[in-house]
């Protein structure tokens, strides 16, 4: 599996690491507070994706949604030492909680780094779906390129709102690669410290699996954690 994660390796720098926007853009400035999710939205962006559920277990929904700029930024994306500037629709990530006491919504994270932007002509949409399940959020997102490269990968973050803010409790890793149908599935519990690594190939149920155990690493949030894909979290692997 060396290939397949040297391969997995390429990609991700080549695509990802360290993206920032550049100083032709700025961030609007989001209210704080609203009764409904429109009532966050600026001018000039529009809503992506939405998820409603119960993040602080007060019975009550609450709400998390990525909004996108109409119009395309420059985006400068540093891999390695290199540097290219790249036009896409900048995206935030917005978190709000429900008020039962002014029967508002309060907003209680933001992040403009997080939600990956669609700025490649060669790859997929990357961002897929946004979810709030029994008190997680969970955010996916899926990297195929038509060109370029034979590794189709899938993350998903697994998110729990605890001490005011989302720590990351766990994530789940899939990687295929499409020509010679290997597979390599990394599971990780952050609470529990364990991680469960499984691979095979598309054209068998077998695998071969086995744990390991996690370094007792302060849990990430998303200002710690701030975009996918820029953890090291294993030597030549990038969470």
């Amino acid at each position: 599996m060396c290939n397949l994660m040297r391969i997995l390796l390429i990609i991700i720098f080549t695509l990802f690491l360290k993206i920032s926007f550049g100083q032709t853009f700025s961030y609007p400035i989001i209210k704080t507070s609203g009764s409904q999710i429109s009532d966050f939205i600026p001018n000039g962006w529009t809503v992506l994706d939405t998820a409603i559920g119960d993040l602080n277990k007060d019975g009550r929904d609450d709400i998390a949604f990525v909004i996108q700029y109409h119009d395309s930024a420059h985006i400068i994306l540093t891999s390695y030492n290199d540097i290219d500037t790249v036009f896409a629709q900048p995206r935030i990530l917005l978190i709000a909680i429900y008020d039962g006491n002014s029967k508002d919504f309060t907003l209680i994270e933001q992040s403009n780094t997080f939600i990956l932007s669609h700025e490649d002509s060669n790859m997929e949409e990357p961002f897929q779906d946004i979810l709030i399940s029994k008190g997680i959020l969970k955010i996916d997102f899926n990297i195929f390129m038509n060109s370029g490269g034979w590794g189709t990968f899938t993350n998903n973050y697994k998110f729990r709102y605890q001490d005011n803010e989302f720590k990351l409790i766990g994530a789940d890793h899939h990687y295929i690669n499409r020509g010679s149908g290997e597979t390599e599935d990394r599971s990780y519990n952050f609470l529990t410290k364990r991680m469960k690594i499984s691979t095979g190939t598309i054209s068998s149920d077998k695998l071969n699996t086995k744990w390991q155990t996690l370094g007792a690493e302060k849990l990430k949030t998303f200002k710690t954690l701030n975009q996918p894909f820029s953890w090291k979290i294993e030597e030549n692997f990038y969470l």
